[in-house]
C-alpha cells in the first residue's frame, strides 16, 4: 500500500518515491491497480475517499460517465439509513464490472489480443462465441446472486 500524505498547501506527498505528486499523478498509481491511502498531514485523518472523489470530479469535467439520476440516488442515500447498503452495492457492482468488463487498451497493455481468446496454463483456446457465452453466462448467474441477496436485504427490512 502506498502512503500518501495531504499537506495544507493541497500538496500530495508520495511516501514511497519521496516526491510530491499531483492529483492526475494520484489517479494514475490508482489506475495502474496499486492500492493507496490518503491522509492529512495535519490531522493524521484519512482523506482517501475525499481526494478519490476529487479526481473523479476532475474525470467527469472531461469525459462524464456518471448518470445524473444515479448521482441523485447517492445524494439521497446520505440521507437515509439504506445509505450503508447502498455503499455495498456500489462496491460489489464497480468490482464486478472491473472483473468482467477490462477495456481493450487494458488488455493489450497486459499483453492479449483483446479479439482472440486467452490460452491460459496452457489451456486449449475456446472459440470467441463459446468466451462470450461463458460470459453472459457467469454475468447472469452473478445477476441472480445479487437478485437473491437483495432480497432478503428487503426482507429484513
Amino acid at each position: 500500500m502506498i502512503l500518501i500524505k495531504k499537506y495544507a498547501n493541497r500538496r500530495l506527498y508520495d511516501t514511497s518515491n519521496s516526491s510530491y505528486i499531483t492529483l492526475p499523478e494520484c489517479a494514475d498509481i490508482i489506475r495502474t491497480g496499486k492500492q493507496v491511502q490518503i491522509i492529512d498531514a495535519k490531522t493524521k485523518q484519512d482523506i482517501t475517499a475525499i481526494v478519490m472523489i476529487q479526481i473523479i470530479m476532475e474525470c467527469e469535467q472531461q469525459s462524464p460517465i456518471l448518470p445524473v439520476d444515479a448521482l441523485r440516488h447517492i445524494i439521497k442515500a446520505y440521507a437515509s439509513q439504506s445509505g450503508r447498503l447502498l455503499g455495498q452495492h456500489l462496491e460489489h457492482a464497480t468490482s464486478s464490472f472491473a472483473h468482467h468488463h477490462l477495456d481493450k487498451n487494458d488488455m493489450a497493455d497486459a499483453g492479449v489480443d483483446a479479439d482472440k481468446p486467452a490460452n491460459i496454463s496452457g489451456l486449449s483456446q475456446r472459440s470467441q462465441p463459446d468466451t462470450l457465452a461463458d460470459t453472459k453466462r457467469e454475468l447472469l448467474e452473478q445477476l441472480r446472486d445479487e437478485m437473491i441477496a437483495l432480497s432478503k436485504r428487503i426482507n429484513q427490512l
